[in-house]
């Protein structure tokens, strides 16, 4: 291998591993990083084999291939913020549905993100996380960031992704919520209306004490609703995986 074709690897290694130090995957930190490194080196070499035509010299000397080296860095996390942003929204509906029916005081810390999650938040995350896998979503993924390097090569000297960085991010901010209400909407619904008859029941009966009976009738109604809502979810979920696509390909220009 030339000091040229070296250097372009090192760009290409730039982007891949970043992109899957912030996925949903290797983001979690009980993942060796020499499984992370390792796996990046891989999806590189065939990258680079995939693409021929981007052996050629990197402009500026060294200054240039600094700024391209932090420039591909930046591109792959960015690529795979967006891809989080999409999981967080299934995240954040399993939450909504925790504090709907009195699990989000039972938070506690996952060991495979590191952050505070609830009950409900968490196993709507994995729930998410099993059915990418189940449609092949990990290795559409792979291809979305192979394809990355066609929309947006690696010695294109433009920074034309900056000025949609912000829109882009926008966008996927008011979709996250909008998907996870969307997501979450039928449990709240039955909760509020069980909240709107235990109201009743304390109005026609005072001596009734509402806010113990409360609690084990939310929990039975929300899990019951839950149940019912599992096989149907699968859609919403495809649709979810479907607009990460979009917009990963929105944000290189595609």
């Amino acid at each position: 291998m030339d000091f040229t074709s070296m250097t372009i690897f090192l760009l290409v290694f730039a982007r891949t591993f970043s992109f899957l130090a912030a996925s949903p995957f290797f983001a979690m930190p009980n993942i060796p990083a020499l499984t992370k490194i390792g796996f990046g080196f891989c999806l590189s070499i065939i990258v680079c084999l995939a693409f021929p035509n981007m052996h050629q010299d990197v402009p500026g000397g060294l200054p240039g291939f600094v700024l391209a080296l932090i420039r591909e860095a930046g591109l792959g996390l960015l690529l795979g913020i967006m891809v989080n942003m999409i999981f967080s929204s299934i995240r954040n509906a399993g939450q909504y549905m925790d504090f709907q029916m009195g699990f989000s005081m039972a938070s506690a810390v996952d060991p495979l993100t590191g952050v505070q999650v609830t009950i409900m938040g968490q196993f709507m995350n994995l729930l998410g996380l099993v059915f990418f896998l189940s449609i092949d979503g990990h290795h559409r993924l792979i291809n979305a960031l192979v394809q990355s390097y066609r929309l947006f090569p690696i010695m294109d000297g433009s920074l034309s992704f900056a000025g949609r960085v912000g829109l882009v991010a926008a966008k996927a901010a008011g979709v996250m919520c909008l998907l996870a209400v969307q997501i979450s909407a039928p449990l709240l619904a039955v909760l509020v209306i069980i909240d709107l008859s235990l109201g009743l029941v304390a109005k026609a009966a005072p001596q009734v004490n509402v806010f113990l009976l409360g609690f084990p009738i939310k929990i039975l109604a929300g899990l019951f609703v839950l149940i019912i809502l599992l096989p149907l979810l699968a859609s919403p979920l495809a649709n979810v995986f479907l607009l990460m696509e979009k917009n990963m390909n929105h944000l290189l220009g595609g």
